[in-house]
């Protein structure tokens, strides 16, 4: 049951953190502000999971999937600010 949940997790935060990187170009007006938000985020992103994963004792899939959360945890935010920016440029 426990890989279960963390399948699901994995999977609503890595949607999360791909919807962000989609977004990104239409929100910022240079190449050079889009690749440093990217850059950002996927590190912020690598450096919670490392953190998450070293910090618990954990292994196998579980460690995998913790990880993969991780990253996606971080791209929530982002990815909420975007879509409130998409749905007023909507309106």
């Amino acid at each position: 049951m426990e890989i279960i949940a963390l399948l699901l997790l994995t999977l609503f935060t890595l949607s999360a953190a791909v919807y962000a990187h989609y977004r990104v170009p239409y929100h910022t007006s240079s190449v050079r502000d889009r690749w440093f938000i990217h850059i950002f985020l996927a590190v912020l992103g690598l450096l919670f999971a490392w953190v998450n994963v070293q910090r618990f004792p954990i292994n196998g899939m579980t460690a995998f999937l913790v990880f993969l959360s991780s990253f996606g945890v971080v791209h929530i935010p982002a990815a909420a600010i975007l879509f409130i920016k998409r749905q007023q440029q909507k309106q």
